[in-house]
């Protein structure tokens, strides 16, 4: 599990991740394309656009949501666990656990194609996306602070 441990250089809290963060590809295929979603875990979110109408649906087991626009969806190796345990340490350092949600958004179906080249209609997707996360993230017990980053 992922924990928090003190800086005390640079008096602050730093996340050291359990696993190795790499991206898990298989016989070639990227996990983010689409048709591969069975690849990652179900999207909590995955913006449609059908008949000029954007919709929010969700992946369950059996069915995962096609001709998406935009998808969400927990992180395979979270650098953060949702666990509420209450394990610390103060030696050799201080440490807690690192309590949070880590997601993926895969911000277009042709995810390899840089951010820079994206329509603008596909950059309001990712904000709605980005907004609705941000809104459901702060009604969570124990979240005080949102970071976003683009990779």
């Amino acid at each position: 599990m992922a924990e928090l441990r003190k800086d005390y250089v640079l008096d602050r809290f730093v996340i050291v991740p359990a696993g190795t963060g790499q991206k898990d590809v298989s016989d070639g295929k990227c996990p983010y394309c689409p048709g591969n979603e069975e690849m990652t875990q179900p999207a909590v979110l995955a913006l449609v656009q059908k008949d000029g109408m954007l919709q929010r649906l969700s992946d369950n087991e059996e069915n995962y949501v096609e001709e998406w626009c935009v998808r969400v969806f927990p992180s395979k190796d979270p650098a953060v666990s949702t666990s509420q345990e209450k394990v610390y340490g103060d030696k050799p350092l201080y440490s807690e656990p690192a309590y949070g949600f880590h997601y993926v958004v895969v911000a277009a179906p042709g995810h390899k194609e840089k951010l820079s080249n994206i329509s603008v209609e596909q950059w309001a997707y990712v904000l709605v996306v980005i907004q609705d996360r941000v809104r459901w993230l702060y009604t969570q017990k124990s979240v005080s602070y949102v970071s976003i980053y683009m990779n």
